[in-house]
């Protein structure tokens, strides 16, 4: 059976070896050393030409990551070779995967047949390199079916939310993005990290995406977690369940986030902010 792992995050891929074992091919953006075969494909490749070439592969077994790269590599190869996709698998076993549903409540065991896609969570595991393996380097130069006119960077780098002990977050409620510095200095006078809701970060821009708190962004375990006009929708509190604290600011008194909340402020998201920077200031 032929197995290929895909991702540009090397973490998914350790991840993707420990569920499968060595005897893959590992596809990535440099050389990693994993796998009995490590086929490098450059940092510019496109994903309709890294779905190509893992394709000419002919993979029964086809697994990549959870980032938006990965995922649309992993949809390209499922259209390509008309097979089942299974996203968010945690656990792969035989012919059987468990994956996460209900927005993170809940676990589903799946059973399958190959050929199939999969897409995996990120898990903190340790491969070690195998020095035996054969490195390949692909080239995926050519004319590629989609032109690109502009390219906008990100105004951040990748922000890790894991990590950190206090977090302040803002949701749609938080009433504009101007409103947002606020929030941002009150995190900044208990020492914390500003975070957001996918509203707020995917959808609206107020805040950029490596900051989205969530079951599609990042889970976090902070020992005080602030919720700023955040109604608390299943993704969403699927990313804070493992906070120590979580104190829910929001004017809506039966916003879902209220029951999953240690303590409770039904009132202004702003005037919160200031009032709580002031005290935090001068104590």
């Amino acid at each position: 059976m032929t197995t290929v792992v895909y991702s540009e995050d090397l973490d998914f891929i350790k991840t993707a070896l420990s569920m499968v074992g060595e005897k893959v091919i590992v596809v990535s953006k440099s050389e990693v050393k994993l796998g009995e075969e490590n086929h490098v494909i450059g940092q510019e490749a496109k994903e309709e030409k890294i779905a190509e070439y893992i394709v000419g592969l002919r993979p029964e077994l086809t697994i990549t990551g959870s980032t938006k790269r990965d995922k649309t590599v992993a949809g390209l190869v499922a259209g390509a070779l008309r097979v089942p996709i299974i996203p968010e698998v945690v656990e792969l076993f035989d012919n059987k995967a468990k994956r996460i549903v209900y927005s993170g409540m809940g676990i589903a065991e799946l059973e399958f047949t190959l050929p199939i896609v999969i897409t995996v969570i990120k898990k903190n595991v340790e491969v070690k390199v195998n020095q035996n393996c054969k490195v390949f380097k692909a080239d995926l130069s050519g004319t590629e079916k989609v032109r690109i006119l502009e390219e906008k960077r990100k105004e951040s780098g990748n922000v890790d939310l894991s990590s950190a002990q206090i977090i302040v977050s803002v949701g749609r409620g938080i009433g504009s993005k101007e409103n947002i510095k606020y929030a941002e200095e009150l995190a900044n006078a208990l020492g914390g990290t500003l975070g957001g809701s996918r509203p707020v970060t995917a959808e609206l821009g107020w805040l950029s995406e490596d900051r989205q708190i969530g079951l599609s962004g990042q889970k976090v375990k902070p020992k005080l977690y602030i919720a700023l006009g955040i109604s608390g929708q299943p993704q969403h509190l699927a990313g804070i369940k493992d906070a120590k604290v979580i104190v829910a600011v929001n004017k809506d008194k039966n916003a879902p986030i209220v029951n999953n909340a240690d303590y409770i402020i039904v009132g202004d998201a702003v005037e919160f902010c200031k009032i709580l920077t002031e005290k935090v200031r001068n104590k």
